[in-house]
């Protein structure tokens, strides 16, 4: 079964949130996919994790399915790949495709305040226990 993880974003910085996320799973030995479906967010986003702290390095590859699997330990994604045997998905901005997600030992998502946050924490509890959702 996978272990869902759901952090409450403390800040409205979501990219800051989410780079110091994937810089302290990384950091533990971690392989990651990160999805971000927007490929204009992933490209910037894909910026922003050489440039958010310059003591950090987050080694990472921006992937698409023509470069076949890789050797990255951090790969961002906007369709459902899994081209670095990651056991972690990062989600980066919308939900990704149910099955797809169930792939990995484990799920992060990161919640904002508010109405945004309590629905996306009801789809992942209906995504968690699909029994009982619908």
């Amino acid at each position: 079964m996978t272990r869902l993880v759901l952090h409450d974003l403390q800040s409205g910085k979501r990219a800051g949130e989410l780079a110091r996320l994937i810089e302290s799973l990384s950091a533990d030995g971690r392989r990651l996919v990160v999805w971000v479906a927007d490929e204009g967010r992933r490209q910037i986003f894909d910026d922003w994790l050489w440039t958010f702290d310059k003591q950090s390095f987050v080694p990472h590859s921006l992937w698409q399915p023509s470069l076949g699997d890789v050797e990255d330990p951090v790969v961002l994604v906007g369709e459902p790949g899994n081209p670095n045997s990651a056991t972690v998905l990062v989600i980066g901005d919308d939900l990704p495709p149910e099955g797809w997600a169930r792939g990995f030992d484990e799920v992060h998502d990161l919640l904002a305040p508010g109405d945004e946050g309590r629905e996306r924490r009801e789809w992942w509890e209906r995504w968690r226990d699909p029994e009982n959702g619908s």
